[in-house]
């Protein structure tokens, strides 16, 4: 009897701990225009919207960064158009656009049933976090830019030069074996990705850091037709500071002193959003979160605790 008695408790247990399961990490969709968006969530409590950059990486590493925030907070993992399964039927210019890529978060917002947004978003997923601001400053609650793009593209006047400074000889001869790769056939979106790879060590103060980042990315995580398309439309005339002078919720913006993207992108997000909090992180690049762990949790935890509603 006492051993049956042990054998229904350890399985309520086992139930209860599915259903915590169940509770703490589930996937959801939003329907578009003939293809899902999904969105992957991890914890209980006020949802946070976690952007990858690119824009056109899958968002899978964002999970690190989700790692930072304290409990008591939803990670909720956005698969942005075109990458991960959120596949429109074709990738194309009528498919993959700013304009829809504003609705789509405005669509995940209607969907998770906020009155507005708490996004944490990195790099060129900070653009596009910027881009929806100014569209709905209203509906954006809190927000965490790290190292993130401009909001405008006079920051790519600097970026790929920064870059090609930091450049290794053997970063320079990998970037052209997959360039004469692509010439002989292979995908472009292959080459692209193993670019990338190429590239990330650059994006890094420590350069072993960025060799063992770049190691670990698989190697379809970027999208490079998505990212082309993003940056043509941007390159219209993409302007948000008019919007996010509108922009009164708590930002917060951190950006890694030797992040190739400049120190000046970061001050004029800064000097746009009135009362936004600007941490500068030296000894870092692009991934302070990667680099500088512990001085990245401690931003975060400090921004938490003084913006907390």
């Amino acid at each position: 009897m006492v051993i049956n008695n042990i054998a229904r408790c350890c399985l309520a247990v086992t139930f209860v701990l599915a259903a915590i399961q169940s509770c703490l990490a589930a996937d959801g969709t939003v329907a578009r225009d003939g293809f899902d968006l999904y969105y992957q969530t991890e914890g209980i409590g006020t949802p946070v919207v976690l952007l990858s950059g690119g824009p056109g990486f899958d968002v899978d590493y964002m999970k690190e960064v989700g790692a930072f925030l304290p409990d008591g907070y939803q990670r909720i993992y956005f698969e942005q158009r075109g990458t991960g399964r959120s596949m429109p039927p074709s990738i194309s210019v009528q498919t993959v656009s700013v304009k829809l890529w504003i609705e789509d978060l405005e669509a995940l917002r209607v969907a998770l049933k906020q009155e507005s947004l708490f996004i944490v978003a990195h790099s060129g997923g900070g653009l596009m976090a910027q881009a929806y601001a100014a569209a709905h400053s209203d509906r954006v609650g809190k927000m965490i830019l790290i190292g993130p793009g401009g909001p405008t593209l006079e920051f790519a006047e600097w970026f790929g030069d920064n870059l090609a400074a930091r450049q290794r000889p053997e970063d320079a001869r990998l970037t052209a074996y997959w360039d004469a790769a692509e010439k002989n056939g292979v995908s472009h979106e292959k080459a692209s990705n193993e670019r990338v790879r190429a590239a990330i060590p650059s994006y890094f103060f420590d350069r072993s850091k960025g060799l063992a980042w770049a190691a670990k990315q698989p190697e379809t995580s970027f999208h490079a037709k998505v990212n082309e398309l993003l940056f043509g439309d941007l390159a219209k005339g993409f302007d948000a500071r008019p919007g996010l002078r509108k922009v009164i919720c708590p930002v917060l913006i951190v950006q890694g002193h030797q992040d190739p993207i400049g120190d000046l992108t970061a001050l004029e997000i800064h000097n746009t959003i009135a009362g936004s909090q600007l941490t500068f992180v030296n000894q870092c690049g692009h991934y302070p979160w990667v680099e500088q762990p512990v001085g990245f949790r401690r931003v975060i935890d400090e921004f938490l605790k003084k913006s907390k509603d």
